[in-house]
């Protein structure tokens, strides 16, 4: 990611023009679902503000409520999944703490899709005339990311322990 330092609004720009050179030169869809996403985050902070400014109180401005964006789920775009023993590939990946979420941009069911569902990975296909929507698409963890949270994530925090997702099997 780009160095950005100052307020959250160039470190945002910074995570998010990271996050658009990882879709691929020729991703449209994947840049604006990156925006989308990080406009769907922006309404929740925006409608929970006043929550979020009571609970950082004893912070002593140490935090905003603009740095709940870090505590959301973080999409890799061109992700892959380890599963039934092979890699697969998505549009975008999330972890939410105990399985990869695979969201597939497409208009209708592909076989990237059909894989994934059959390897067991939970998967929604979000058509772009959906964007605008993604608080009625995905699940409720993307909605509440500050849940159980006492105080926001750290930019820098590392989401799951290395090797997770693609862990090698052991030999005997």
């Amino acid at each position: 990611m780009p160095l950005a330092t100052g307020d959250h609004a160039s470190r945002a720009a910074a995570a998010k023009e990271w996050l658009e050179s990882l879709c691929g030169d020729y991703a449209p869809l994947r840049r604006q679902f990156i925006n989308a996403y990080l406009r769907f985050i922006a309404v929740q902070i925006e409608a929970h503000r006043e929550e979020f400014a009571t609970r950082l109180e004893p912070y002593d401005g140490l935090y905003t409520p603009d740095d709940f964006l870090w505590s959301a789920l973080r999409p890799l775009p061109r992700g892959w999944v380890s599963a039934g023993g092979q890699l697969l590939a998505a549009d975008m990946v999330f972890w939410d703490g105990a399985q990869p979420i695979a969201i597939e941009l497409a208009t209708r069911d592909t076989d990237r899709q059909r894989a994934l569902l059959t390897a067991g990975v939970t998967v929604y296909r979000i058509e772009p005339s959906m964007f605008a929507r993604l608080d009625a698409i995905l699940p409720a963890a993307f909605s509440r990311f500050w849940e159980g949270q006492t105080q926001p994530s750290s930019p820098f925090r590392r989401a799951i322990p290395l090797g997770v997702l693609a862990q090698p099997q052991a030999s005997e």
